[in-house]
Protein backbone atom coordinates (compact mmCIF):
# COMPACT_ATOMS: atom_id res chain seq x y z
CA UNK A 1 0.00 0.00 0.00
CA UNK A 2 2.81 2.41 0.90
CA UNK A 3 4.61 1.55 -2.33
CA UNK A 4 1.52 2.34 -4.40
CA UNK A 5 0.99 5.61 -2.58
CA UNK A 6 4.61 6.56 -3.08
CA UNK A 7 4.42 5.79 -6.82
CA UNK A 8 1.23 7.83 -7.12
CA UNK A 9 2.77 10.74 -5.24
CA UNK A 10 5.91 10.59 -7.41
CA UNK A 11 3.84 10.50 -10.58
CA UNK A 12 1.75 13.47 -9.43
CA UNK A 13 4.81 15.48 -8.44
CA UNK A 14 6.49 14.66 -11.73
CA UNK A 15 3.44 15.88 -13.65
CA UNK A 16 3.23 19.03 -11.52
CA UNK A 17 6.94 19.74 -11.99
CA UNK A 18 6.76 19.23 -15.75
CA UNK A 19 3.78 21.59 -16.02
CA UNK A 20 5.55 24.15 -13.83
CA UNK A 21 8.66 23.99 -16.01
CA UNK A 22 6.57 24.24 -19.18
CA UNK A 23 4.80 27.30 -17.77
CA UNK A 24 7.90 29.11 -16.57
CA UNK A 25 9.48 28.72 -20.00
CA UNK A 26 6.61 30.79 -21.40
CA UNK A 27 7.13 33.68 -19.02
CA UNK A 28 8.43 36.82 -20.67
CA UNK A 29 7.49 35.71 -24.19
CA UNK A 30 4.27 37.69 -23.99
CA UNK A 31 4.38 40.49 -21.47
CA UNK A 32 0.67 41.08 -22.04
CA UNK A 33 -0.19 37.47 -21.23
CA UNK A 34 1.99 37.56 -18.12
CA UNK A 35 0.32 40.80 -17.00
CA UNK A 36 -3.17 39.38 -17.58
CA UNK A 37 -2.42 36.29 -15.47
CA UNK A 38 -0.84 38.38 -12.71
CA UNK A 39 -3.93 40.62 -12.64
CA UNK A 40 -6.23 37.59 -12.61
CA UNK A 41 -4.26 35.98 -9.77
CA UNK A 42 -4.43 39.18 -7.71
CA UNK A 43 -7.81 40.73 -8.43
CA UNK A 44 -10.25 37.95 -9.36
CA UNK A 45 -11.38 37.34 -5.74
CA UNK A 46 -12.40 41.00 -5.46
CA UNK A 47 -14.20 40.86 -8.80
CA UNK A 48 -16.05 37.72 -7.68
CA UNK A 49 -17.13 39.33 -4.42
CA UNK A 50 -18.27 42.40 -6.38
CA UNK A 51 -20.44 40.20 -8.62
CA UNK A 52 -21.95 38.57 -5.51
CA UNK A 53 -22.62 41.95 -3.88
CA UNK A 54 -24.23 43.14 -7.11
CA UNK A 55 -26.46 40.07 -7.10
CA UNK A 56 -27.30 40.53 -3.40
CA UNK A 57 -28.48 44.07 -4.05
CA UNK A 58 -31.07 42.67 -6.42
CA UNK A 59 -29.50 43.84 -9.67
CA UNK A 60 -31.35 42.04 -12.48
CA UNK A 61 -33.61 40.40 -9.91
CA UNK A 62 -37.09 40.97 -11.29
CA UNK A 63 -40.15 40.90 -9.08
CA UNK A 64 -41.46 37.79 -10.88
CA UNK A 65 -38.45 35.78 -9.66
CA UNK A 66 -39.19 34.06 -6.37
CA UNK A 67 -36.72 34.08 -3.51
CA UNK A 68 -34.33 36.60 -2.13
CA UNK A 69 -31.13 37.67 -3.85
CA UNK A 70 -29.53 37.79 -0.42
CA UNK A 71 -29.70 34.03 0.26
CA UNK A 72 -27.39 32.92 -2.59
CA UNK A 73 -24.91 35.63 -1.61
CA UNK A 74 -24.85 34.56 2.03
CA UNK A 75 -24.57 30.89 1.06
CA UNK A 76 -21.67 31.80 -1.20
CA UNK A 77 -19.69 33.68 1.43
CA UNK A 78 -20.41 31.18 4.23
CA UNK A 79 -19.31 28.35 1.92
CA UNK A 80 -16.02 30.12 1.19
CA UNK A 81 -15.39 30.69 4.90
CA UNK A 82 -16.03 27.05 5.85
CA UNK A 83 -14.00 25.75 2.92
CA UNK A 84 -11.09 27.95 3.94
CA UNK A 85 -11.30 26.66 7.52
CA UNK A 86 -11.22 23.10 6.22
CA UNK A 87 -8.09 23.89 4.18
CA UNK A 88 -6.08 24.90 7.24
CA UNK A 89 -5.46 21.43 8.73
CA UNK A 90 -4.97 19.92 5.26
CA UNK A 91 -2.31 22.54 4.48
CA UNK A 92 -0.53 21.91 7.78
CA UNK A 93 -0.51 18.13 7.32
CA UNK A 94 0.54 18.19 3.66
CA UNK A 95 3.18 20.87 4.27
CA UNK A 96 3.74 21.12 0.52
CA UNK A 97 6.14 23.83 -0.61
CA UNK A 98 5.12 26.18 -3.38
CA UNK A 99 6.60 25.58 -6.84
CA UNK A 100 8.95 28.55 -6.63
CA UNK A 101 10.44 27.19 -3.39
CA UNK A 102 11.72 24.14 -5.24
CA UNK A 103 12.97 26.09 -8.24
CA UNK A 104 15.47 28.80 -8.96
CA UNK A 105 12.76 30.69 -10.85
CA UNK A 106 10.92 33.31 -8.78
CA UNK A 107 7.13 33.52 -9.31
CA UNK A 108 5.57 36.23 -11.44
CA UNK A 109 3.68 37.39 -8.36
CA UNK A 110 5.31 37.88 -4.97
CA UNK A 111 4.07 35.49 -2.31
CA UNK A 112 5.09 34.03 1.04
CA UNK A 113 6.54 30.55 1.10
CA UNK A 114 4.70 27.42 2.24
CA UNK A 115 1.11 26.28 2.25
CA UNK A 116 0.74 25.32 -1.38
CA UNK A 117 -1.72 22.41 -1.02
CA UNK A 118 -4.62 22.93 -1.41
CA UNK A 119 -4.88 26.36 -2.97
CA UNK A 120 -6.88 28.68 -0.72
CA UNK A 121 -7.69 30.94 -3.66
CA UNK A 122 -9.10 28.09 -5.75
CA UNK A 123 -10.99 26.77 -2.73
CA UNK A 124 -12.56 30.14 -2.02
CA UNK A 125 -13.34 30.90 -5.65
CA UNK A 126 -15.14 27.61 -6.30
CA UNK A 127 -16.92 27.78 -2.94
CA UNK A 128 -18.17 31.27 -3.85
CA UNK A 129 -19.38 30.14 -7.28
CA UNK A 130 -21.01 26.88 -6.25
CA UNK A 131 -22.33 28.36 -3.00
CA UNK A 132 -24.10 31.00 -5.06
CA UNK A 133 -25.67 28.34 -7.27
CA UNK A 134 -27.28 26.54 -4.34
CA UNK A 135 -30.17 29.01 -3.94
CA UNK A 136 -30.18 30.86 -7.25
CA UNK A 137 -33.44 30.79 -9.23
CA UNK A 138 -33.06 29.55 -12.81
CA UNK A 139 -33.38 32.96 -14.53
CA UNK A 140 -30.32 34.19 -12.64
CA UNK A 141 -27.95 31.28 -13.20
CA UNK A 142 -25.95 33.58 -15.46
CA UNK A 143 -24.43 34.99 -12.25
CA UNK A 144 -23.24 31.45 -11.49
CA UNK A 145 -21.68 31.06 -14.94
CA UNK A 146 -19.82 34.34 -14.54
CA UNK A 147 -18.55 33.20 -11.14
CA UNK A 148 -17.43 29.80 -12.47
CA UNK A 149 -15.56 31.40 -15.36
CA UNK A 150 -13.83 33.72 -12.90
CA UNK A 151 -13.00 30.79 -10.59
CA UNK A 152 -11.44 28.82 -13.45
CA UNK A 153 -9.44 31.85 -14.58
CA UNK A 154 -8.21 32.42 -11.04
CA UNK A 155 -7.13 28.78 -10.67
CA UNK A 156 -5.27 28.88 -13.99
CA UNK A 157 -3.66 32.19 -13.06
CA UNK A 158 -2.39 30.79 -9.75
CA UNK A 159 -0.70 27.98 -11.68
CA UNK A 160 0.60 30.20 -14.49
CA UNK A 161 2.16 32.73 -12.10
CA UNK A 162 4.06 29.96 -10.30
CA UNK A 163 2.23 30.17 -6.99
CA UNK A 164 0.65 26.71 -7.16
CA UNK A 165 0.91 23.37 -8.84
CA UNK A 166 -2.08 22.19 -10.87
CA UNK A 167 -2.94 19.57 -8.25
CA UNK A 168 -3.08 22.33 -5.60
CA UNK A 169 -5.80 24.20 -7.49
CA UNK A 170 -7.65 21.02 -8.46
CA UNK A 171 -7.81 19.91 -4.81
CA UNK A 172 -8.85 23.40 -3.77
CA UNK A 173 -11.60 23.57 -6.38
CA UNK A 174 -13.01 20.17 -5.36
CA UNK A 175 -12.92 21.17 -1.69
CA UNK A 176 -14.70 24.44 -2.49
CA UNK A 177 -17.42 22.75 -4.53
CA UNK A 178 -18.08 20.00 -1.98
CA UNK A 179 -18.24 22.40 0.95
CA UNK A 180 -20.54 24.72 -1.04
CA UNK A 181 -22.98 21.88 -1.73
CA UNK A 182 -22.96 20.85 1.95
CA UNK A 183 -23.37 24.41 3.23
CA UNK A 184 -26.11 25.00 0.64
CA UNK A 185 -27.99 21.93 1.88
CA UNK A 186 -27.59 23.03 5.49
CA UNK A 187 -28.86 26.54 4.76
CA UNK A 188 -31.76 25.05 2.80
CA UNK A 189 -32.73 22.96 5.85
CA UNK A 190 -32.51 25.99 8.12
CA UNK A 191 -34.66 28.05 5.75
CA UNK A 192 -37.27 25.27 5.56
CA UNK A 193 -37.69 25.44 9.34
CA UNK A 194 -38.17 29.20 9.47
Amino acid sequence: MTELRTETEASTESFDSRLYNWTTHRWGKSISLDAIFVALAQWTPIVMLSVIVLAATGFAWNSHISGSPFVPAVTSVVSAMFARLLNEPITRVSNRPRPFEQSLVPPLLRHDEGGSFPSNHATGAFALAFGFLQHTPYPLTWYFFILVILAVLLALARVYTGLHYLTDVLAGSVNGMVVAVLVGALIHRVLMHL
